[in-house]
């Protein structure tokens, strides 16, 4: 059983790996989504056969970048404070607008030179913002249905992407202080992890 995490000062706060991989990646992905499974009361993700995996890249004509599908062989879908997508939701994001692209977002020309390649994966909270990853670059983008340019390259890779996932959703394991303490600190974070402008788009 995972040891429990409470919050109580800044240093308790666990950075969980510097890249998918390494010899702490693991054992700390682990320890932080047993706790939240356990305070959200979830059920433990079944990690995804490769098989699964090999077959949804089929079905999209491009490889899923080599981290996100250890996580998956790893952890499964499960609860990393947003929303992993369902493998059968995960699909190129341009075709969420097909049947009515009138309804679509007004988007840009800089937009329209990289929406084809996007593949979505994750739902910010379910309010209709997503990242996606490039099929061929494997950067990871946002996609903000809010404000223009509605494309906004953040991350080089999905380990950054799950490393502030996971730092953000450690808030909720506050221990005898306030929550909002606990956000500030878990924020200052990640924002030396990737730069106050990234966070600033993700969270603001």
């Amino acid at each position: 059983m995972a040891e429990e995490i409470f919050i109580n000062k800044k240093e308790d706060i666990i950075i969980p790996f510097d890249y998918i991989g390494d010899e702490l990646w693991q054992n700390n992905t682990e320890r932080i989504i047993t706790a939240l499974d356990e305070l959200w009361s979830n059920d433990k993700a079944n990690p995804i056969p490769i098989e699964e995996i090999q077959a949804l890249e089929l079905r999209l004509g491009a490889s899923l970048p080599d981290t996100l599908k250890l996580f998956y062989q790893t952890f499964g879908i499960a609860d990393i404070g947003e929303e992993l997508q369902q493998f059968s939701d995960i699909d190129y994001i341009i075709k969420i607008w097909e049947p009515h692209p009138e309804y679509g977002p007004d988007f840009t020309a800089e937009d329209m030179t990289i929406l084809p390649s996007l593949i979505t994966f994750s739902e910010y909270l379910g309010n209709g913002n997503m990242f996606c990853f490039h099929k061929d670059t494997k950067e990871i983008y946002y996609f903000d249905h809010d404000s223009q340019p509605y494309i906004t390259k953040l991350f080089n890779s999905f380990d950054d992407y799950l490393k502030g996932c996971l730092v953000f959703a450690q808030a909720d394991l506050f221990g005898d202080v306030e929550q909002d303490l606990v956000e500030q600190w878990a924020e200052e974070i990640v924002c030396d992890l990737v730069g106050e402008d990234i966070v600033r788009k993700w969270m603001y």
